[in-house]
């Protein structure tokens, strides 16, 4: 934290970002990158804002312009401008859409920040209005070229561009300057001063390919001329002697025949008409594929290839997960083809449909960080991610089976951390507690077989799968490894020796089965976890002895507030010779339980105004006559501006959210006193869990935020967030509630005044009265008169039948 608060206090005295008190307009999470010496790079994850962002639609030099400057030039310089998007002042408005979240409040850039999806133009045309009008330099892309006849001609351009660089405060990266080159390479092609030749890189891949070993190669290699002959019609006469390999009745041997069919192959698919060039004009879709050792690509137009490539895993991308291994095809095919797509639409194909999800999130929602880090690379470009089924990736999977024997050692990137403030999706719990975890997974040989099989590969059907893991099988993609832990998704997979410890805390405070379930949900997984939970539920003593009774009644609900804390139920409870005052908010289902020395107006209006000092002060309190309505307590809800709205005598279901609040109180208060437990454990264990029927918690609803318990939770389970739609859920579940209980409930016609009733004076008793019907109160509330007596009685719908 140190550092990042003094870089951000650097840019901020450099002017790149500033403090904001109140932003109004979008806030986005903050990256951070640490390199591998250990500085920092800040970026935006714009995920929502690139979705808005108009494009400011610049031209990108195409071929035919670079060809006019560097054709029969003989000298070159490339100098790098890739940082240079601090150079790029912000409008106002600009900069209120840059504004982001971090540990020490909001900031916005006044500068070009890194990650938005409009920068390659935006930067493109600040570059050739600073250096455009020098003669003898292209700028494209993140290069600035000087190309020059001569070394004089050469080195009074580059004077040029540096004093021009100095005036307009222009900075160059001196590790990547190329200094006084015979020849440059761009678009496939190498310019020099004898002209213009192909660059043979872009064929390399298919030159280079190996000989098959047996059927099942050479299938995927005709695979790939099958796809292609629709450009060359001979090229099936070409391959007739490789296509008689195939058949069933032939046995496999590999003679000089065949390597000179392949040879012709090779040759025929790596010129004119199958390659053609590059064509600015024309949409670009790059095929790339990921092998257990490989990876290759394919940049294509109109179906034709512009630029193969293929390499060879290192040892340690070697046991990346298949889904790291093909996001990493996607990052090195971009990086690959980076002068053909930079700035450009480009559709990106490949056979693994998990990428088709993960790159629809945020940085900050991807719970690898080796991930993260793929991710973040993609950022400068315009791709769009297509699923093909992997039976038509002919030329891509080729490659990456039969890839160069070559590495990519530039790739420093793989070494940087990135860190996701704001959501973060690290496990958040102590270093005892991870390396617990740790330890303990890799003692679980379920999952180290787990493990083995999200490093190596699974095999691909599940009869291959090993017994103890084949439960995993059908949700294999969404496991991920980090650090010896184990996540699906960003759930942690808890081994077997600690399953008991986890459900024991869940349970801390005798939670009751759903909502256990619900918050386990949210943070770990293992096979029958919810099983689990319900039966040691079923074995706690406590639980057990107070467990519900079965209650069916008629559902009359009250209407839901807009707002937190508007609308609460209050009720007085007796426990252990103390008396507590219950408060139960209508909107959250927040619970507060307060001690009050008597049940006295004066002390209960004491402990209103502290809840008030916390909450502010609701609008409406629903409540039982005596003794909330007495003079003191009317007179106190006039003064504070309080509407109280009292339940029907003898039927506490009328203020049914407060006697919720007195029965979860209850238990809280009974099940702590009877295991010698802190009931105020129990109160937070309960704000924490989430409310039935929705995904959130009293806790996230009343302050938009979950609270720290004493389980381990990642940091983005903790940081606040804004709540959307809750109050069409709490409909949701209200109408399914009704819907559920009203079932099997006869509707009542309303009772007309005059009417004669009959009347339970006491609901406890099964004694019916007579009496008659003199006023009517709200809801299904009535004024009835005793006959007998004379006395008369307010009761509900429910406590009378006509006569």
């Amino acid at each position: 934290m140190g550092r990042l608060a003094a870089k951000l206090e650097s840019l901020v005295d450099q002017q790149i970002i500033e403090k904001v008190e109140q932003p109004d307009s979008f806030v986005s999470n903050l990256v951070i990158i640490e390199k591998v010496d250990k500085t920092l790079r800040i970026c935006l994850d714009p995920k929502e804002l690139n979705k808005v962002l108009i494009r400011n639609y610049h031209l990108i030099p195409t071929l035919e312009e670079i060809l006019a400057k560097l054709n029969n030039k003989s000298i070159f310089s490339v100098l790098d401008l890739s940082d240079g998007f601090y150079n790029i002042k912000l409008t106002e408005q600009s900069k209120k859409l840059c504004t982001f979240s971090s540990p020490f409040g909001c900031y916005r850039f006044l500068r070009l920040p890194f990650g938005l999806s409009i920068a390659p133009e935006i930067f493109q045309k600040y570059s050739e209005n600073t250096f455009g009008d020098i003669p003898g330099v292209v700028i494209y892309c993140d290069d600035l070229l000087i190309c020059a006849d001569n070394e004089e001609e050469h080195d009074k351009i580059l004077i040029q561009v540096l004093e021009r660089a100095r005036k307009c405060n222009v900075r160059f990266n001196k590790r990547k300057f190329q200094f006084k080159l015979t020849e440059v390479k761009y678009f496939g092609h190498i310019f020099s001063k004898n002209g213009m030749k192909i660059d043979p890189d872009r064929i390399k891949a298919i030159v280079e390919l190996k000989s098959p070993k047996n059927k099942k190669e050479l299938q995927i290699i005709l695979g790939m001329i099958n796809y292609l002959r629709r450009f060359v019609s001979s090229l099936a006469e070409i391959a007739a002697p490789l296509q008689v390999l195939l058949k069933n009745d032939v046995e496999w041997l590999w003679t000089h025949v065949h390597e000179k069919t392949l040879n012709d192959l090779k040759l025929a698919i790596s010129q004119a008409p199958v390659l053609q060039n590059f064509n600015s004009n024309l949409p670009i879709t790059i095929q790339c594929d990921a092998s257990k050792d490989g990876l290759g690509c394919c940049l294509m137009q109109d179906g034709k290839p512009v630029s193969y490539a293929s390499r060879s895993l290192t040892s340690a991308e070697k046991n990346f997960s298949q889904i790291e291994k093909e996001l990493l095809s996607v990052v090195w095919s971009t990086k690959k083809f980076h002068y053909y797509i930079y700035g450009r639409k480009c559709i990106i194909l490949n056979d693994h449909k998990p990428l088709e999800t993960l790159l629809k999130k945020g940085i900050h929602e991807i719970p690898s960080p080796r991930l993260q880090r793929l991710k973040l690379k993609l950022l400068k470009y315009d791709i769009e991610f297509k699923y093909l089924k992997g039976k038509l990736m002919h030329v891509a999977d080729l490659l990456s089976r039969s890839f160069l024997e070559e590495t990519d050692n530039e790739d420093n990137y793989m070494y940087e951390v990135v860190h996701c403030v704001g959501l973060d999706s690290y496990l958040q719990c102590s270093d005892d507690q991870k390396q617990e975890l740790i330890s303990e997974t890799l003692k679980d040989e379920e999952l180290v077989q787990l493990c083995d099989s999200v490093k190596y590969g699974w095999p691909d059907k599940i009869n291959k799968v090993p017994d103890s893991i084949k439960y995993y099988f059908r949700f294999r993609e969404e496991i991920t490894v980090d650090n010896n832990l184990l996540f699906k998704n960003d759930r942690l997979i808890i081994p077997k020796s600690i399953r008991l410890s986890i459900i024991k805390q869940l349970h801390e405070g005798h939670l009751g089965c759903t909502k256990m379930k619900q918050t386990a949900r949210k943070c770990y997984y293992w096979p029958n976890m919810d099983l689990h939970i319900e039966e040691f539920v079923k074995k706690c003593f406590v639980c057990q002895t107070y467990q519900n009774n079965n209650v069916k009644e008629p559902l009359l609900s009250h209407t839901i507030p807009d707002l937190p804390f508007t609308k609460i139920g209050i009720d007085i409870m007796e426990f252990k010779k103390k008396n507590y005052l219950v408060i139960f908010d209508y909107f959250t289902k927040w619970l507060d339980i307060k001690f009050i020395p008597s049940k006295s107006a004066s002390n209960i209006i004491s402990s209103l105004i502290d809840i008030f000092s916390h909450f502010g002060i609701p609008a409406e309190i629903v409540s039982d006559h005596v003794p909330f309505d007495s003079r003191e307590c009317k007179n106190f809800a006039a003064e504070w501006g309080i509407k109280f709205n009292y339940s029907s005598p003898r039927y506490p279901q009328s203020n049914g959210m407060a006697e919720r609040g007195v029965q979860i109180a209850k238990k809280i208060l009974t099940k702590c006193n009877e295991d010698k437990s802190d009931y105020r454990i129990a109160l937070l264990q309960y704000r924490s869990a989430p409310v039935s029927g929705t995904p959130f918690s009293p806790a996230q609803l009343m302050m938009s935020r979950n609270l720290k318990t004493k389980l381990p939770v990642t940091q983005e389970y903790l940081k606040p967030r804004m709540n959307i739609n809750v109050k069409e859920e709490f409909n949701k579940s209200k109408n399914r509630n009704e819907k559920y209980y009203n079932q099997n409930v006869r509707s009542k016609e309303s009772f007309l005044i005059g009417q004669e009733v009959w009347f339970k004076k006491d609901p406890n008793s099964n004694k019916w009265l007579e009496g008659k019907i003199v006023g009517r109160n709200k809801f299904r509330s009535y004024e009835i008169l005793d006959i007998k007596e004379g006395c008369i009685y307010t009761r509900t719908s429910y406590h009378l039948q006509a006569r």
